[in-house]
C-alpha cells in the first residue's frame, strides 16, 4: 500500500487542474499526506471522483479527452479510455458496472463500461452538458447543461434519455434531495441558487446568497468562468446544505430541508467545489485561485483550517 494507506480511514482526494497532480488529505488529521504525481495524472484533470469503498479513482483529463482509473493503494493508473469530446463531470452507476461522462462540447453522455474499459454508448443530452449526479433511488441520472439550459434525466441501465427539464440559465453544480422529488441547482447568473420540483418540471423557489457587505463582482472569463457560484453540497447525513459564493469567498451553510441560512464562513479566492466528511463534521473548499483548501466544521459554522494544495484545485 502507498504511505497514504497506513493508519487512517478517511481520505480526500483532491484535483489540481494547473498542476496535474492530486492532493492526498487524511481525514479527520487534516493534512496533506502525499500527492498523487503529475506523471501518473496531468493533462488537466477536471474531475475526481471514487469508488464506493475508494479503492480506484476515476479522473476525467481535459487536455487528451479521456478518463483514467487510478488505484489508491498503488496510486499508478490502472486503464484508460479515450472518450468522444472533453470530460467533464463524472457519475459511477449503482452497481459501479458503468461511468458515465458529459462531453462538454459534444453535447453528449458517454457510457464507460468499467470492466471492460470501452465507451458501449453515446446519448445525446443537450448542449454543454457539465455536472451529473446519480438519483438517490439509482434509477435515474440527472445531466446539467450550461449552454441548453436544462437538466437531462436518463434512465440507468436502458441509458435511454427520459426528458429534459428546462431552468433559465446555465446549468452548474446541482445537488438532488433524498426523497427524489428536488433539484438544488446554481445557474450561471445567479447569486445563489434555484429549487426545481423534479414532478412538474418547474423552479419553486430561488434562494439569494449573501454578500456579507462585500461587492458582488461581475463574472467573466478571467473572474470564475462566467460563473457567479460554483460548488453546492448535501451533506451525508442530509441536514446541510452548503453553497460556494465563488466571486466573493464565501460559503454558506443552509439546514435542510427548511433551507434556513445557519452561517456564513470566509473562506480562499474563488471557491469552486464542496465535499464532506462521511460523518458530516467537517466541509471542505477548494480556493482555486490561491491553491488553499478550506477545512469548515459545520457543527461551529467556521474555518477550522487552511490547507496549501496543488496548483487551481477545483474537484474532490
Amino acid at each position: 500500500a502507498a504511505p497514504a494507506a497506513a493508519g487512517a480511514q478517511e481520505y480526500l482526494y483532491v484535483g489540481n487542474s494547473l498542476g496535474g497532480d492530486i492532493s492526498v488529505i487524511s481525514i479527520p488529521g487534516h493534512k496533506v499526506v502525499r500527492t498523487i504525481p503529475e506523471s501518473v495524472v496531468g493533462n488537466h484533470p477536471d474531475d475526481v471522483i471514487a469508488s464506493h469503498n475508494g479503492d480506484v479513482l476515476y479522473i476525467s483529463r481535459l487536455d487528451v479527452n479521456d478518463v483514467i482509473a487510478v488505484s489508491t493503494a498503488t496510486e499508478q493508473m490502472l486503464w484508460r479510455v479515450e472518450v468522444p469530446g472533453v470530460p467533464n463531470h463524472l457519475t459511477l452507476s449503482p452497481d459501479e458496472q458503468f461511468l458515465y461522462v458529459p462531453i462538454y462540447d459534444t453535447g453528449l453522455l458517454a457510457v464507460v463500461d468499467t470492466k471492460t474499459h470501452q465507451v458501449v454508448t453515446t446519448l445525446e443530452v443537450g448542449k454543454g452538458p457539465h455536472g451529473t449526479q446519480l438519483g438517490p433511488s439509482g434509477k435515474h441520472l440527472y445531466i446539467g447543461n450550461m449552454e441548453s439550459n436544462d437538466v437531462a434525466v436518463v434512465e440507468v441501465g436502458t441509458h435511454r434519455l427520459e426528458k429534459r427539464i428546462p431552468l433559465p440559465e446555465g446549468v452548474r453544480p446541482f445537488q438532488i434531495s433524498r426523497d427524489e422529488k428536488y433539484l438544488y441547482a446554481q445557474l450561471s447568473k445567479l447569486h445563489g441558487f434555484v429549487i426545481v420540483d423534479l414532478t412538474s418540471g418547474s423552479v419553486v423557489r430561488m434562494v439569494a446568497l449573501l454578500t456579507d457587505g462585500k461587492t458582488l463582482l461581475e463574472a467573466t472569463l478571467g473572474m470564475s468562468h462566467y460563473v457567479m457560484n460554483h460548488g453546492l453540497g448535501i451533506s451525508p447525513d442530509g441536514k446541510y446544505l452548503v453553497a460556494n459564493g465563488s466571486l466573493i469567498g464565501l460559503t454558506a451553510i443552509y439546514s435542510m430541508p427548511d433551507l434556513q441560512l445557519l452561517g456564513t464562513v470566509p473562506v480562499g479566492r474563488e471557491p469552486n467545489w464542496v465535499a464532506f466528511s462521511r460523518d458530516s463534521r467537517f466541509v471542505y473548499v477548494s480556493n482555486r485561485r490561491d491553491n488553499t483548501l478550506s477545512v469548515i466544521s459545520i457543527p461551529e459554522r467556521k474555518e477550522v483550517a487552511r490547507l496549501k494544495v496543488g496548483e487551481f484545485p477545483q474537484r474532490m
